[in-house]
C-alpha cells in the first residue's frame, strides 16, 4: 500500500519508431502479410456471400442480417475470448480459431459447388466465421505489444489499419468480378486458403511470454475484473460510448449498399467496385491525411471531422443515382470511417493499462461490433419500411447529433494518461501471511487532517475511491472519528488476499498522482497508518 507523499519521477516515454519500423521484426512482418492475405480472402468472401444472399432472397432484412451475423459473435463472445487471451497462450488460441474458420470456409465451398447453399446455411456459416473472428481479434490485439513492444505499438496499429483497408480495397473488386464470372464457390475456396496463410504464419511465431500475476486469475474472475474496470474507469467509458454511438450510424452506407445496388439492377462487379472506392478512401486518409490531422488536432476534433464527413457522405448517397457519384460518396464515407475508428482505437489503447489490455480491448470490440450489428439491422429495417432516403438521412442526422457528445464525454485527454505500472506499493510486512484464497480482506488507512483541508480531502477521496473499486475492491468507504473529527479512516474490502496482491500490481503512475493528492493533505507526524484485517468465520 502506497502512502508516501513523494515518489521518484516517471521515466520518459520511449522514443517512437518510424511508421514502418515494426516490419523489421520478421515475426510481425509475417503475421502482417498473412493478415492482409486473410483480409483479402475475407472481404472477397463477404462480397460473394452478400451477393449470393441477394440472389437467394430479395428480402432487405435478410441482406442486412448478413452484416449482423458478422458482428454479433464478437458482441457475444469477445469478453470471454479476451479473458481467455489473458490466461492462455495467445498464439495457440489464434491457431485454434483460424483452424475453425478454415473448416467453415471449406464447408461453404463444398455447399456452393454442390448447389446446396441456402439462406439459413449462409447465415449460419457467416455466424461461424464471426465466432472465429471473435476469438482471434482480442488475442491478436494483445499479441501485437508482445511482438513489437510499447515504443512501436502505435506504428504497428497503423500498419494493421493500412493492411486491412488495402485488403478492403482489393477484396471487393476481386470478389465481385470472380463471383460474376464463376459464382461464389471459387471465392469461398480462396478464402479457405487465406486462413491457411494465417495458420502458417502464426505457427512460426514465438512471442515472449507476458509477465503473469503471482496468483493467476480464473476465467470468471478475469471477466468480472474487466467489467469492474470498465464500470469505474471514466476514460474508458467515454471511448466506449462515443465509439458505439458513432459506429451505429456510420455503418449505414456499407450496410445498405448491396440493397441499393440490387434494387437498381446492377451487377456484383458494381458492388465490388463501389466497395473498393470505400476502401480506397480509407487508405488515402490513413497514409496521407490522418497523420497530419493527428499532429494538429485533438482526438475530439478528428472525430468531429470524421462525423461531418460521414454525415455528408450519407446525404450524398441518398441524393445521387449514378455509379461515379456513388463511388465518390463512398470514398468520403470510407475516409470518415477510417478517421473515426482509427482515432477511437488509439484512444482505447491509451485508456487501457497492460494488466487488463486484452479484456478491455474485448469490451471495446463488443461495443463497436455490437453497434455495427445493431446499426446494420436498424438501418436495413428502416430502409425496408420507409425507403433508402429516409434511412440514409436518418443516419446522417444521428452522426451530427453524436458530435455533440464530446462536450459531456471528451476523449482527447486519454492520450496524456500514463497507465504504466507505478510499482510503488511496498511489500507487506505482516506477522501472519494469509493464503491466496483467504478472505475477504479489509484494508484500512488512517489520515489526520486540518479542518480547512476537509473539502479538498473529500474531493480527492472520491477519485481514489473509483481506483479502489476499479482495481479489485467491492466496497470502499470513508469514516470520520466521532471522538476526534480530524481523523478520517478509509476502508475498502477485497474478496481474497490474492485479489489484494493483484491490486499492488495494477497500480499505475496515473493512480499514484491521485494517491499523492490524498496523502499530501495528511497532517500527522507519521505516514498514514495502514492495517490489513482478515475476516474470520463465526
Amino acid at each position: 500500500m502506497s502512502v508516501s507523499a513523494s515518489h521518484a519521477s516517471s521515466p520518459p516515454a520511449s522514443k517512437r519508431g518510424s511508421a514502418w519500423a515494426p516490419l523489421r521484426d520478421w515475426q510481425f512482418r509475417g503475421l502482417w502479410l498473412a493478415n492482409i492475405v486473410s483480409n483479402i480472402g475475407t472481404t472477397m468472401n463477404d462480397t460473394a456471400a452478400i451477393w449470393t444472399m441477394t440472389s437467394i432472397s430479395a428480402s432487405p432484412l435478410l441482406v442486412a442480417l448478413m452484416q449482423t451475423m458478422t458482428g454479433l459473435p464478437l458482441f457475444l463472445l469477445a469478453l470471454p475470448a479476451g479473458a481467455l487471451a489473458d490466461l492462455v497462450d495467445r498464439r495457440k488460441l489464434i491457431l485454434l480459431a483460424q483452424a475453425g474458420a478454415l473448416l467453415t470456409a471449406a464447408g461453404m465451398t463444398y455447399l456452393a459447388f454442390a448447389g446446396k447453399l441456402s439462406a439459413p446455411l449462409l447465415l449460419l456459416a457467416t455466424f461461424q466465421l464471426g465466432v472465429a473472428s471473435a476469438f482471434t481479434m482480442p488475442a491478436w490485439q494483445a499479441l501485437i505489444p508482445d511482438l513489437v513492444g510499447r515504443s512501436q505499438l502505435s506504428a504497428a496499429l497503423a500498419l494493421g489499419s493500412v493492411g486491412f483497408n488495402t485488403a478492403r480495397s482489393l477484396g471487393p473488386v476481386a470478389g465481385g468480378l470472380l463471383v460474376a464470372a464463376a459464382g461464389p464457390g471459387p471465392v469461398f475456396a480462396l478464402n479457405t486458403l487465406s486462413f491457411g496463410a494465417v495458420i502458417l504464419a502464426a505457427w512460426r511465431v514465438s512471442p515472449p511470454s507476458p509477465p503473469k500475476s503471482t496468483e493467476q486469475e480464473r476465467m470468471m474472475g478475469a471477466m468480472v475484473a474487466a467489467l469492474r474496470y470498465a464500470r469505474h474507469a471514466a476514460p474508458m467509458q467515454a471511448v466506449l460510448l462515443r465509439g458505439a454511438v458513432h459506429v451505429f450510424a456510420a455503418v449505414a452506407p456499407v450496410a445498405l449498399l448491396p440493397i441499393l445496388i440490387h434494387r437498381r439492377g446492377w451487377s456484383g462487379s458494381d458492388y465490388g467496385l463501389l466497395m473498393s472506392c470505400y476502401g480506397l478512401g480509407a487508405i488515402v486518409v490513413a497514409l496521407f491525411l490522418l497523420p497530419k490531422l493527428r499532429a494538429r488536432l485533438s482526438f475530439d476534433m478528428v472525430v468531429t471531422s470524421a462525423g461531418l464527413s460521414s454525415a455528408l457522405a450519407a446525404c450524398l448517397l441518398a441524393a445521387v443515382t449514378d455509379r461515379y457519384s456513388m463511388g465518390a460518396a463512398l470514398a468520403l464515407a470510407g475516409a470518415g470511417w477510417m478517421s473515426a475508428l482509427n482515432t477511437f482505437s488509439v484512444a482505447a489503447q491509451s485508456a487501457f493499462p497492460n494488466w487488463v489490455r486484452a479484456r478491455s480491448s474485448a469490451i471495446y470490440l463488443v461495443a463497436v461490433q455490437g453497434a455495427f450489428a445493431l446499426g446494420a439491422l436498424a438501418w436495413g429495417r428502416i430502409l425496408s419500411d420507409w425507403g433508402a432516403t429516409v434511412a440514409l438521412l436518418g443516419a446522417a442526422a444521428w452522426l451530427l447529433i453524436s458530435i455533440t457528445l464530446q462536450r459531456r464525454w471528451p476523449i482527447s485527454h486519454v492520450d496524456k494518461l500514463d497507465l504504466s505500472p507505478s510499482n510503488d506499493w511496498p511489500e507487506h510486512t505482516l506477522t501472519t501471511t494469509p493464503g491466496p484464497e483467504d478472505g475477504p480482506v479489509l484494508i484500512t488507512i488512517e489520515y489526520q487532517l486540518f479542518q480547512e483541508d476537509e473539502p479538498a480531502f473529500r474531493e480527492a477521496m472520491r477519485a481514489l475511491r473509483k481506483i479502489r473499486l476499479r482495481d479489485g475492491a467491492f466496497r470502499c468507504s470513508l469514516f470520520v472519528d466521532l471522538d476526534n473529527p480530524r481523523v478520517f479512516r478509509e476502508t475498502f474490502i477485497v474478496g481474497s488476499w490474492a485479489e489484494h496482491l493483484r491490486q499492488h500490481q495494477r497500480a499505475t503512475v496515473e493512480d499514484r498522482r491521485i494517491e499523492d493528492a490524498v496523502v499530501a493533505l495528511h497532517r500527522g507526524d507519521e505516514p498514514p497508518r495502514v492495517r490489513h484485517l482478515l475476516m474470520v468465520e463465526l
